[in-house]
């Protein structure tokens, strides 16, 4: 998530040190305009939330898996980043922000803002370290492909259409390795 610095109000808080759903609502209650960083070590390696608030309602969210190269934002972005203060491992940085830098943080991540502000009312926080999100990740990573999404992952999809033989396309193979070897030595002689 693209947001301007802001003005730190706090850095490095351990995480396995803060009681999650009070951290929250006091942000919430003093009508907090800025956001959080959570950054953890979780089961998948490095993993980063943000959490933005507008006057005292979370307003919009991200969530990255680094190693997977996998972000969730908005509603999905929210749940993970809730979830990660109750990691056993990680920090969290909080930053004020103007009204300005505000405006500047939505109109760079649009599509990370909620569908609806999350007040005092409506904040549901987990009170224990949810696993089941970097597992689900983990599944999908190690999904088993299939013999035609394999060659199109590596680039070989002329391959899949092939009737030859394994033996047959070696011979292909040599055939055009020796004809490019003749062409080159016709380009040395000229």
């Amino acid at each position: 998530m693209k947001v301007p610095t802001g003005e730190p109000v706090e850095r490095g808080r351990k995480v396995q040190k803060i009681s999650p759903k009070p951290t929250i609502q006091t942000l919430i209650e003093n009508d907090f305009t800025g956001y959080n960083t959570i950054t953890i070590h979780g089961e998948t390696g490095l993993e980063e939330g943000v959490i933005v608030y507008k006057d005292g309602y979370i307003i919009g969210a991200e969530y990255i898996y680094f190693k997977y190269n996998k972000t969730y934002i908005a509603e999905e972005g929210l749940e993970r980043a809730l979830n990660a203060l109750n990691s056993k491992n990680g920090i969290m940085d909080t930053y004020k922000l103007s009204s300005h830098q505000l405006q500047l943080a939505k109109t760079m991540n649009e599509e990370n803002m909620l569908q609806e502000p999350i007040g005092k009312e409506e904040l549901e926080v987990p009170t224990t370290f949810n696993k089941e999100y970097e597992e689900q990740l983990m599944k999908k990573e190690t999904k088993e492909l299939t013999q035609s999404e394999l060659l199109k992952k590596y680039g070989l999809t002329q391959l899949e259409t092939s009737k030859d033989t394994g033996g047959q396309l070696v011979q292909k193979a040599r055939q055009e390795h020796r004809t490019l070897e003749k062409f080159l030595e016709k380009e040395k002689e000229e």
